[in-house]
């Protein structure tokens, strides 16, 4: 018996055409139809009107097939899918605008291990009971299977899952049921999976609480390593602590992440009683060729009594591609500057520049003059100020820059009312000393640090929506938007997962928590309270994140944490998962941030360069940047294109110091050709117009466009031996093909 919902209206006609096309491919016709649906969203460029931002919440389309054993989850980017006769565990997760069919080469699972080594696992339940709900926004999956081994045998261990599928996200909370027991256990496992091998950079962030020594400024910041499929010499992560986050991407292109909720005593305490009795593990695999991932709350030599239940709730996040090149993101900001602010003939040169976005970044004492935001307050500057603010966005926008306002989410003022009523409270602890954290400036201090998993939380958000009431912005800039480890005990028990301050017989205070619950729910509102076509900037340094950056409209990083150029910029090869992340969203990389002061003249135009060619850009606009990225002007809106970076198979270069990256649609292409040398490249340049992300069947003419003026070139060399073109010393040039 099948069943669906959210694909009624859709036209016959369309229907028989996917289920025609399906005879080739190897996909369910309604899965196809999905594709084609997305497809057009995406490739209707030449009209006014677009299809809705993946910014922007989209019903699911849920679909049941018990002859086939298959319950898909989908919306027009991404897809999930459980496999009914096996445990209904997740066994499809692809993104409609990836590049791999399937993100898992071998599906999820879940399982305890016994002394003996016997492991009973989820997949191994042919026939789980599965039920589906609808709450509020989200779609709701309730499993309950047996936990079996190999051969059938029943551990007479149940598991019960409920998936809460969101925007972007899903909410997994695996509860482990034992009975009276006790059941000897030696290993439980809650996500196990190996993943396309395409996946082969990871960051993950420790799960090791700050009275184990991290700096109470800590993020938990994301350790970078690489795993690549079949490389035997590439080191496994093997960690005895649950991470709180892991990331594995296919950079600039796809990925997937796992993370826990708020409720970190069931990671640390509930299995073993002490912290470290877990393993996480990243290996590469070879069979099936991946990468494989192993989180085990519990991993002990031993073994561990277990009875009742034992409750682990995580979730897994994809990043929602839009499936075309992310528009070029030029940015800066104001502030009150002494009282100054900023003149029209300044916004006019913003402009005129490029820059389409700018937010107002005022939180500290910089001048040392008292004019300055306060984080938490509000009117945060004088009368006279006030309509200087008010006159600075009127500008802006009146030149087609859109407007931001920044608001630290994890810092208050102690000059505001609010901490004066509310800091031991909302307070984020980030240590046992049960001191407040305060962020000092050299003229004072940002604010202390507070913790959303509190009041904290609606009053940030009633902070926001009175700025956004009483002022014609456009949207919001979000500082310290992460999750992070807290102390207080006042905050226990009032986390989203209903956990009431206990698990199983142990008491969670003092054993701490993090706000990334309640981090989720803010995203999820300020999407909704700026609405589709608002602005939202997130600064996500060392820290970047899927689920909450599906809700944004730009991203900026790379802050702090990596050592500063100074002589030379490293390859594209060697840059960094966070530069470009998975792709999703227009990405500022911070320019101050990443070169040293003492750096000579050329490394920030180098730098510039390799942004232009990785999909980027520099954050804030440099005058670099501004100057080069006008090459891109030719193309007009980029998301009208389809991007591929310096790994496209459609471009191939001569001369190693050299690289290429891509904008292509039907019937054209823009090549980039970018010299990473402080001399100019006579370079030999080869064209497969069929390996284009929209290929080309012939090449009818290839020109070189510069200042202005375009030299056509030999098309038929560029297939063939291939034609010379000379590219700037440290600089691009621009190529537009077509057939």
């Amino acid at each position: 018996m099948a069943s669906t919902d959210g694909l009624a209206g859709r036209t016959g006609r369309i229907a028989g055409v996917a289920e025609l096309m399906y005879s080739r491919m190897v996909m369910s016709p309604k899965d196809f139809l999905r594709y084609l649906l997305a497809a057009a969203c995406t490739l209707s460029i030449a009209g006014p009107a677009r299809c809705q931002s993946g910014t922007w919440p989209d019903e699911y389309t849920v679909e049941r097939q018990d002859a086939a054993g298959t319950l898909t989850l989908s919306t027009p980017y991404y897809t999930f899918r459980h496999d009914l006769k096996r445990g209904a565990e997740i066994s499809l997760a692809a993104l409609t605008h990836g590049s791999s069919p399937n993100l898992l080469v071998k599906p999820v699972d879940a399982y305890v291990r016994t002394p003996d080594g016997e492991s009973f696992n989820a997949q191994n339940d042919a026939s789980p009971e599965v039920a589906l709900e609808k709450s509020d926004k989200a779609r709701v999956v309730l499993v309950t299977c047996r936990l079996l081994s190999a051969k059938g045998k029943d551990s007479g261990i149940r598991l019960r899952t409920r998936y809460e599928y969101r925007w972007g996200y899903i909410k997994v909370r695996r509860e482990f049921v034992f009975g009276a027991g006790p059941i000897a256990v030696r290993r439980v496992g809650v996500f196990s999976a190996v993943l396309d091998p395409s996946l082969d950079q990871y960051g993950y962030r420790q799960g090791i609480a700050e009275q184990e020594g991290v700096s109470p400024v800590s993020f938990g910041v994301m350790q970078w390593r690489k795993m690549r499929a079949g490389a035997f010499f590439d080191p496994p992560l093997q960690t005895r602590f649950v991470p709180r986050y892991l990331a594995l991407a296919n950079p600039g292109v796809e990925g997937i992440e796992w993370f826990v909720s708020d409720d970190l005593a069931q990671w640390d305490y509930q299995a073993a009683g002490k912290p470290g009795a877990g393993s996480c593990g990243v290996s590469s695999s070879v069979a099936p060729l991946g990468v494989a991932v192993s989180i085990n709350p519990l991993d002990v030599s031993g073994q561990v009594p277990a009875q009742g239940t034992w409750t682990f709730d995580s979730y897994i996040g994809v990043p929602i591609l839009e499936g075309h090149a992310n528009p070029t993101w030029l940015h800066t900001s104001f502030g009150a500057n002494g009282g100054k602010w900023v003149s029209e003939a300044q916004v006019k040169k913003w402009a005129e520049s490029g820059i389409r976005t700018v937010h107002c970044h005022n939180d500290g004492d910089a001048l040392g003059d008292g004019l300055f935001w306060r984080d938490g307050s509000y009117p945060p500057y004088p009368p006279e100020d006030m309509k200087k603010y008010d006159r600075t966005i009127d500008l802006c926008r009146t030149h087609g820059i859109r407007v931001a306002t920044y608001f630290s989410n994890k810092e208050l003022h102690p000059t505001t009312q609010s901490f004066k009523d509310h800091a031991e409270e909302w307070g984020r602890k980030p240590d046992d000393t049960g001191r407040l954290h305060h962020n000092l400036t050299r003229h004072g201090e940002y604010g202390a640090q507070m913790c959303l998993k509190s009041g904290w939380l609606k009053t940030l958000e009633a902070n926001i929506d009175t700025v956004l009431k009483n002022h014609k912005l456009d949207g919001v800039y979000y500082d310290w938007n992460v999750a992070l480890y807290c102390n207080n005990p006042l905050h226990v028990g009032k986390n989203s997962n209903g956990v009431s301050g206990q698990t199983g017989t142990l008491a969670l205070s003092p054993t701490g928590h993090w706000d990334m619950d309640e981090l989720l729910q803010l995203m999820e509102w300020t999407r909704e309270r700026v609405g589709p076509k608002g602005l939202v900037v997130l600064h996500n340094t060392m820290a970047p994140m899927f689920a909450t950056e599906n809700f944004a409209d730009r991203v900026v990083g790379m802050e702090w944490g990596y050592g500063r150029l100074t002589r030379s910029v490293p390859p594209v090869q060697e840059l960094p998962l966070e530069w470009n992340f998975a792709g999703a969203r227009s990405r500022g990389v911070i320019g101050y941030g990443s070169i040293d002061t003492s750096a000579s003249a050329r490394i920030p135009k180098v730098f510039a360069m390799q942004t232009l060619l990785t999909g980027v850009a520099p954050w804030p606009a440099s005058d670099e940047a501004i100057a080069l990225y006008k090459i891109l002007a030719p193309l007009g809106d980029l998301t009208n294109y389809k991007f591929q970076d310096w790994r496209n198979r459609a471009i191939r270069l001569d001369a190693p110091d050299c690289i290429s990256a891509v904008y292509s649609r039907e019937g054209e292409a823009w090549i980039l050709l970018g010299n990473t040398s402080p001399e100019p490249r006579q370079v030999r340049l080869r064209i497969s117009p069929g390996k284009l992300p929209a290929p080309l069947r012939s090449l009818g003419s290839v020109q070189q466009i510069e200042g202005g003026a375009s030299t056509t070139l030999d098309a038929s060399r560029t297939i063939g031996e291939g034609e010379s073109v000379r590219i700037p010393a440290d600089g691009a040039t621009l190529l537009r093909i077509a057939h």
